[in-house]
């Protein structure tokens, strides 16, 4: 997975890369027309489905809430993919979390009662592959000891991000990201020259680790837990970026042979990387992204560092679905063999497309680096979208 994503970003500012809200108001979507990609379905066809998982899956509705709820009501959440033009905006999720509040806890009727009142299940209409991601935790410093040889930078002063569509309708929603030299924006600094010292005077390091694959790890989860020689735990969440254009270098290595193309996962290109230290800052200069972090604070141990939403993460009831396929935020229902659970879109996984994959998260530290490492599975999705209210429409 690689951040859109992910961490400590603010809601607002994640969501306006998704394009600017406009002016009309969301109206309620019915299940008449079918989004894109998915068709609908009953609450009775899903498989698994339970007053268990309604109540096992609220917690982390009811997060993604706490984000939906201050939002602008035309704020756009993603989900255009959709074909449904206003369910992707804050509005049209206003009645479903201001139920979601009442729902008394502890009661799994209660919860699959609220769901079934207040959604629609849709189905998506290929097999998604499923994978699993995890919040990384690390040895580090917040000054340069020795041992501690691999800075993480927060963003720079100089880097600059223009609004295209400021400029020109046409480009609402595009952006560019780059500094300001002799009076020109020009693209920024890549990986590359970032790691051969063009930060060492003018960047800010907010913390220190001891390898240069675990920065790299950092980077692709896009929030980690670092954890200080005296033991304190220090929460770091994305910043931004620098702009330049993501390179998968699993593929890379997929295509030069080095990794067989049916095992890559973020786990097998660290323990490359890691068995090759003479080729490996090559190899993760190819990837000319470089992700910028900040340090956050009053995140529980138990929670993830905040996703694409602006929401802490929770084990195995968060998700990563593919930018502008399904609205941040909405109930996610996931089936798999062996597998069944009620999640909550709250982050980005910007290697899917669509339907096509989704992301499960397994929580923090070196057990759910295992987990999600070993979990890969071909299975289906289920978005839940909200739907007009009546008395009778209960599924």
């Amino acid at each position: 997975m690689h951040p859109r994503k992910n961490r400590a970003r603010s809601a607002l500012a994640i969501l306006a890369v998704l394009g600017l809200a406009g002016c009309q108001l969301p109206q309620a979507q019915t299940g008449a027309n079918a989004p894109s990609g998915f068709h609908p379905t009953r609450f009775a066809a899903l498989p698994g489905w339970s007053a268990a998982q309604a109540q096992a899956g609220l917690h982390a509705f009811q997060r993604s809430c706490a984000a939906l709820s201050v939002l602008p009501e035309d704020q756009k959440l993603g989900g255009t993919g959709l074909g449904m033009p206003t369910i992707n905006q804050a509005g049209a999720w206003r009645p479903a979390c201001a139920a979601a509040k009442a729902v008394p806890p502890g009661n799994p009727a209660a919860a699959e009662t609220f769901f079934t009142r207040y959604f629609t299940p849709y189905a998506s209409n290929a097999p998604t592959r499923l994978t699993g991601y995890f919040e990384p935790s690390f040895k580090g410093s917040e000054i340069p000891l020795a041992g501690y040889d691999f800075p993480v930078y927060g963003k720079p002063d100089d880097l600059v991000t223009i609004n295209l569509g400021g400029f020109k309708p046409t480009l609402r929603g595009q952006r560019l990201t780059g500094r300001l030299r002799l009076q020109k924006l020009v693209p920024y600094y890549s990986r590359a020259a970032i790691n051969n010292g063009a930060l060492s005077r003018s960047g800010h390091a907010v913390g220190w680790l001891r390898s240069a694959a675990n920065a790299y790890l950092l980077q692709l989860q896009g929030f980690g837990r670092m954890r200080l020689p005296d033991g304190t735990l220090v929460d770091l969440a994305f910043d931004g970026t620098n702009g330049r254009h993501y390179t998968p270098i699993g593929k890379i290595l997929a295509a030069k042979g080095d990794l067989p193309a049916n095992d890559l996962s973020v786990q097998s290109i660290i323990t490359w990387l890691q068995a090759h230290p003479q080729q490996a800052p090559a190899m993760m200069n190819q990837n000319r992204n470089y992700v910028f972090f900040k340090r956050i604070k009053n995140i529980p141990h138990n929670l993830g560092a905040p996703g694409a939403l602006g929401v802490p993460l929770t084990k195995r009831h968060s998700i990563a679905v593919a930018a502008g396929s399904i609205p941040l935020g909405a109930p996610v229902y996931v089936t798999a063999p062996g597998f069944a659970r009620l999640t909550a879109a709250q982050d980005i996984d910007i290697a899917a497309k669509g339907a096509d994959a989704a992301q499960i998260f397994f929580g923090v530290g070196a057990k759910a680096e295992t987990q999600a490492g070993a979990f890969l599975q071909t299975g289906q999705i289920y978005v839940l979208l909200p739907r007009p209210i009546s008395p009778n429409n209960a599924g």
